[in-house]
């Protein structure tokens, strides 16, 4: 099913907005209008970025967005490196609206990306866009949506993010994703970075590449398995660390998580014996945890204490999809099992302890200390 889909993304992207190494896309206007945004400009009122317009983002300082930006479709955003991170903000009634389309994306650059927009900071070809060249993206207001919209050499701002987001009800679809930062250490955002309880927040058909880190989300949020993580059209460019990088914290997980995605594991990193999902101790409401065929759960401790791992109650959570083929709880360090999410070649090799196990905080068996050892627990202390 998972190749299926890849093959039908595949051939999306090669006619779509994520359908190069380098993308380039093509829009309908050949010699487009470029706009200054400076300290001027006044997004406490609604503002709409037109199609056919490079809008130059030149000013050394926020933009706050109080108000609806609504961007068109073939409608391009460019951003210097200032030496200064500054940042998009929504707040308050603040919200994005970026309308791309297959044939014709809304793309955020950097201001030497001279194939898209043309020679924005005129400076000829002295200059080349290369991976954090411009600051990031704060969404701290509900609402925005990005439909076909490439994020493009971002990552010299907070915690070389491209997006920290701290509320629910904010939308990717069909969004690009590459050659960007995110942090290479454990417990670093992501390019895409989610924290403060987000739950609600889909990011579906959308694609990863020539990153460093491309993604990580608070503990309760769930991930269909549409997005890719790849270049379509060089299945080798990946990102450094391929993986899905999860918050870590000692609580439950809520009443329904989903961790559906395949391609590329998830990575839960803490310093104790945590529950990424499963019921807290001694709470009535049932959790169910979904999984589906070959998902992959590492585990990394990032402290002296034992490792982390997994709690559920049997009187009240369980993992849905645990039997599933391809499915396995695992070391970081284990290369042979969604590959090398830590990044570091053959310079560690997996070994009893990495981390804690899977814990049944009311088993029937055993209580009330009793581990599981199925088959696909792997490299587990207990």
């Amino acid at each position: 099913m998972k190749k299926l889909m890849l093959m039908a993304v595949f051939f999306a992207c090669v006619f779509g907005c994520k359908n190069s190494e380098s993308p380039s896309p093509t829009n309908s206007c050949s010699s487009p209008k470029v706009i200054i945004v400076d300290a001027s400009f006044d997004f406490t009122k609604p503002v709409t970025f037109r199609a056919c317009s490079v809008y130059y983002f030149n000013a050394q300082n926020q933009y706050s967005i109080q108000a609806t930006l609504t961007i068109e479709a073939g409608a391009i955003l460019k951003f210097p490196n200032t030496g200064t991170p500054f940042i998009i903000l929504t707040s308050g009634n603040g919200k994005i609206l970026s309308n791309g389309t297959k044939e014709n994306p809304v793309i955020f650059t950097s201001d030497k990306d001279d194939t898209i927009g043309g020679d924005t900071n005129n400076d000829g070809s002295t200059t080349k866009p290369a991976v954090g060249d411009w600051s990031y993206i704060a969404l701290n207001a509900k609402g925005s949506t990005f439909k076909y919209t490439q994020f493009l050499y971002n990552g010299s701002g907070s915690g070389t993010a491209l997006f920290e987001i701290t509320v629910d009800d904010i939308a990717f679809d069909n969004c690009t994703f590459a050659h960007c930062k995110g942090s290479s250490a454990i417990d670093g955002r992501g390019v895409l970075s989610y924290s403060g309880a987000v739950a609600s927040a889909p990011v579906t058909n959308c694609i990863f590449y020539d990153n460093i880190k491309p993604w990580t989300i608070y503990y309760n949020m769930s991930v269909e398995g549409s997005n890719v993580f790849h270049n379509p059209v060089d299945p080798t460019q990946k990102n450094i660390y391929n993986g899905i990088f999860v918050e870590a914290t000692s609580n439950g997980a809520g009443p329904a998580v989903s961790w559906l995605e395949n391609e590329v594991p998830f990575v839960y990193h803490a310093f104790y014996h945590t529950q990424p999902i499963a019921a807290v101790y001694g709470n009535a409401e049932p959790v169910m945890f979904t999984i589906a065929a070959g998902t992959i759960i590492k585990f990394v401790a990032t402290g002296p204490d034992f490792g982390p791992g997994i709690t559920i109650r049997s009187d009240n959570s369980q993992i849905v999809g645990k039997d599933l083929a391809g499915v396995f709880f695992t070391s970081y360090k284990d290369d042979a099992h969604g590959g090398d999410t830590n990044a570091d070649g053959n310079a560690t090799s997996p070994a009893s302890g990495d981390w804690d196990g899977v814990y049944d905080a009311a088993a029937k068996i055993n209580p009330p200390n009793h581990y599981y050892s199925w088959g696909n627990i792997l490299y587990a202390k207990n």
